[in-house]
């Protein structure tokens, strides 16, 4: 029962499966590979022997017709006696009757042989009975001539290849059952730490890693690709976890504020009541928008709007969000050009990238354009197949320290200013839906941020947009 459990097991491995058909394709080549040489070598000894047989036959019976029978049995006894296959040849001289005239054989059983030409005899030699391969002919005078091998020489020599034809077959069987054995433990053995890394995973522990090897093969590989997605499932989940904490820390001081507010609002009467009704309803509209900013991010993550993209006209984008937010620089005294170099065209969601050059100008009309004299410049330009978007102001520039946690959600680099720190988180998910690269960096004075997009292939920009050399607004 343990030895049927245990084949059981090992028939249920794809490792010792897979091992073992290629053993047996590798003994089934075998068989044909001998098949095919077994055949060869027996036609090519038995056309030799029939061969050999027929001139010997026919020079013999040139010699009776030339000198005489009593010549032919001397010639006979010479052939037998002269050294040269004399352990395999074969002449017989009969009587028509089959009485023995010459020769170093007898026929068995003892017959007058009425059928001539190439055949197989049962033979007497040297008081042994034995197969040979002869030619007969009847002579002029009615004798029998009859020569040709004995055919034990080819019997053994095919006994012998059979015998060691079946040990290669065994030999090979073994050798393929027990290569399917250690290819199936040396295929567990390296799989087995792979599952149980994920069962560890699977329960929980998401920071352990599967154990890799020096090599570079399969499982190493597979080894190096899982570890790479956990440790992006680690990152996800830390960062839905911080997000998830974040989100209902920035909710819940607005939601208790409302409810106090409303608790408060019972008690008031006439334009008191209308005025924080009017309050709390400005709240919750805010509140709206937080949310709608995180479905947005949401939405921008999973990757559902790629399917939407085509070739995006960056001169006219910007000439979109120059004529919207040039007029907004000059009244606070401040100024806002772009400039472009060439006809950068990209490949994405026009929306969502003049969605994200608001959320940046607007960043900077904030911080820049706060007092008179603020300058804000796009610059946008394509070098080989990214197109790379550089918008610079001399405003105040964030403390280096904060600026790897510029796209955090709710995190907001000033905090006396207003805002719920979700504009750049919005920014980097449109971004990172296009393939793209967003960075930051301190001037002296101001901040820059550089955004690169891939960059529209030539035959889709072609057919869809028709652009100046280069532009200025």
């Amino acid at each position: 029962m343990k030895a049927v459990t245990s084949a059981g097991r090992a028939w249920s491995s794809m490792a010792f499966r897979l091992a073992l058909v290629y053993g047996g394709l590798l003994l089934l080549t075998l068989i044909v590979v001998l098949t095919i040489f077994y055949v060869q070598m027996v036609s090519v000894f038995s056309h030799r022997i029939d061969q050999e047989a027929k001139l010997d036959l026919q020079r013999l019976q040139q010699h009776a017709l030339q000198y005489g029978e009593d010549s032919l049995r001397r010639e006979i006894d010479r052939m037998l006696s002269d050294g040269v296959d004399t352990q395999t040849e074969i002449a017989i001289l009969t009587d028509a009757a089959n009485n023995y005239l010459a020769g170093n054989a007898r026929i068995l059983p003892r017959r007058t042989l009425s059928t001539f030409g190439l055949r197989e005899l049962r033979l007497e030699r040297h008081g042994r009975a034995m197969t040979g391969r002869v030619a007969v002919a009847q002579l002029p005078s009615g004798n029998l001539l009859i020569v040709g091998r004995d055919l034990d020489a080819l019997e053994d020599i095919e006994q012998r290849f059979m015998s060691a034809s079946l040990t290669a077959v065994v030999i090979v069987l073994i050798l393929a059952l027990s290569g399917s054995v250690a290819f199936r433990r040396l295929v567990d053995d390296r799989a087995a730490s792979i599952r149980h890394t994920m069962l560890q995973v699977a329960n929980g522990d998401l920071g352990q890693r599967i154990p890799l090897t020096e090599g570079n093969d399969e499982f190493t590989q597979l080894g190096r690709d899982i570890n790479r997605m956990l440790e992006q499932i680690e990152q996800l989940m830390d960062g839905v976890r911080h997000v998830s904490n974040t989100i209902a820390h920035n909710l819940r001081t607005p939601l208790t504020r409302v409810l106090l507010q409303l608790r408060t609002a019972r008690h008031l009467g006439g334009q008191e009541q209308q005025r924080l009704l009017e309050h709390l309803e400005q709240e919750v509209q805010g509140l709206g928008t937080v949310f709608d900013k995180l479905l947005q991010i949401a939405e921008l993550e999973s990757g559902m709007r790629r399917q939407e993209f085509t070739v995006v006209d960056i001169p006219g984008l910007l000439a979109d969000i120059a004529d919207l937010y040039a007029p907004v620089a000059e009244e606070t005294g401040c100024r806002l050009e772009v400039a472009v170099d060439g006809h950068p065209c990209a490949l994405g969601d026009g929306d969502l990238l003049a969605n994200a050059l608001a959320n940046l100008v607007e960043n900077a009309l904030k911080y820049a354009c706060s007092e008179e004299g603020g300058q804000i410049r796009i610059m946008a330009w394509q070098q080989g197949d990214v197109v790379e978007l550089r918008l610079q102001d001399n405003g105040p520039g964030v403390p280096p320290q904060r600026l790897p946690h510029l796209t955090d959600r709710f995190y907001r680099a000033h905090e006396q200013q207003p805002g719920h720190g979700l504009g750049l988180s919005s920014v980097q998910a449109i971004v990172q839906l296009h393939n793209g690269t967003l960075q930051f960096a301190n001037l002296d004075p101001g901040f820059e941020v550089l955004l690169r997009l891939p960059a529209a292939a030539g035959a889709e920009r072609l057919a869809q947009v028709t652009l100046p050399a280069s532009a200025s607004f």
